[in-house]
């Protein structure tokens, strides 16, 4: 495997580390569907121990059929329809701060999120969007999307607006999810959906599960075109956000010298990502926050560097690698990191990859599984592929994830 060893370029005295840490024990999935696609699409991925049961997910998908329904739980304790009328003002404040049109709650929506929320408490666990069927969310089923989540409340514990933003806080950040691509933002960001619905259960042993369902009619579908929409959703294809901004992460950006790396202008703004870039055979230039290149340091080959915004500068694509110091996306590997213990299928005997995107004369055989902890993106083409050793990759839409297999 490539070193994992981090190098810090001499010029900075600052190198952003971005954290993996899943303290919080939380985990979240998200998915989304357009109305006119017939095939289904799953994006979340599991935890891989089957004893960790925290979690969030995105959905968007209306394939399966199963009709689930299960007894409300709640703590006491919790006013849980405080904590549901918090999740929808906390969602539209923050559309509000990128400029989109609020979501209106309709209680058809709610009833079948909160059947949706009992069911995940039921099971004690996140169902990878298997028991969800869009078509129970009629006539608000056009562009269907769920985001659903499992933490302990005690993650965000507060009066009912605390909650709330907790919720939407892990839905925008994806800080503890597994498998990480800022769908949930996406879909709560979408400029293209009207209509949502929420469940929450509250555990007596102090779970919350919340179910997040998102959805058009018929005549708010018409005010958009499929090509709109499609065009604005690229879950499925990377692993970073579309741009936007949200006060309660934002103020959690860097201080001193790095905060002018976090100040967007007219020709420089950043996109969030979970991962890094890998340099290959060559030296590679850094360059400052204007896109002017630096003459006295570069990074050396072959190295990791972690990076946690994907910046554009004057229309040009960079990965902030440290203070004031960014890379060009055309001269290094992005990759996006996930927890430890992701297993992946060859759906056939599979052709190998090397760093460089380049298919060599190595195959893995049909059916085998593979660990990965890296998957990476060509930004030109949107082809994803997994790693699963040195300098040996596989192509996304040779393999299946198995964390979507029950």
């Amino acid at each position: 495997m490539i070193s994992t060893k981090k190098k810090i370029a001499v010029l900075f005295s600052t190198m952003l580390v971005m954290g993996t840490s899943v303290a919080n024990a939380t985990t979240t999935f998200a998915e989304t569907t357009d109305a006119l696609q017939a095939n289904s699409s799953e994006v979340s991925n599991s935890n891989a121990s089957n004893n960790v049961k925290q979690g969030s997910s995105q959905e968007t998908d209306n394939a399966n059929k199963t009709n689930n329904i299960a007894i409300t739980q709640a703590s006491s304790s919790y006013n849980v329809s405080a904590i549901k009328s918090a999740i929808v003002n906390e969602t539209n404040r923050l559309r509000s701060q990128n400029g989109l049109d609020p979501i209106s709650e309709v209680a058809l929506l709610d009833s079948y999120a909160q059947r949706r929320a009992d069911t995940l408490s039921d099971a004690n666990d996140l169902d990878y969007h298997k028991g969800w069927d869009a078509t129970q969310m009629a006539p608000y089923n056009q562009d269907a999307e769920e985001n659903i989540l499992q933490m302990p409340i005690s993650n965000i514990d507060g009066d009912a607006t605390t909650i709330g933003q907790g919720v939407i806080k892990e839905f925008y950040q994806e800080k503890n999810d597994p498998d990480p691509n800022y769908g949930h933002r996406k879909n709560i960001l979408n400029p293209y959906v009207g209509f949502m619905g929420i469940g929450v259960t509250v555990t007596p042993s102090g779970m919350i599960y919340v179910a997040q369902e998102i959805g058009n009619n018929d005549e708010y579908a018409a005010k958009s075109t499929a090509i709109q929409r499609n065009k604005y959703y690229y879950t499925h294809d990377n692993d970073y956000a579309n741009v936007s901004k949200y006060d309660l992460a934002d103020s959690e950006r860097n201080s001193g010298n790095a905060t002018q790396d976090y100040t967007q202008t007219d020709k420089y703004t950043y996109v969030d990502l979970r991962g890094g870039v890998s340099t290959l055979g060559n030296y590679v230039n850094m360059y400052n926050k204007t896109g002017k290149a630096y003459t006295n340091v570069r990074l050396a080959p072959n190295t990791d560097w972690y990076s946690d915004i994907m910046a554009i500068i004057n229309g040009t694509y960079f990965f902030h690698v440290s203070t004031d110091g960014y890379v060009l996306a055309t001269d290094i590997l992005p990759w996006a990191s996930f927890l430890p213990g992701k297993v992946i299928r060859a759906n056939s005997d599979t052709v190998i990859y090397d760093d460089y995107g380049n298919p060599t004369n190595r195959y893995v055989s049909t059916l085998s599984e593979w660990q990965t902890d890296r998957r990476s993106v060509n930004l030109t083409a949107n082809v994803k592929y997994y790693r699963i050793g040195t300098n040996a990759w596989l192509k996304g839409s040779d393999v299946t994830d198995m964390a979507t297999v029950k």
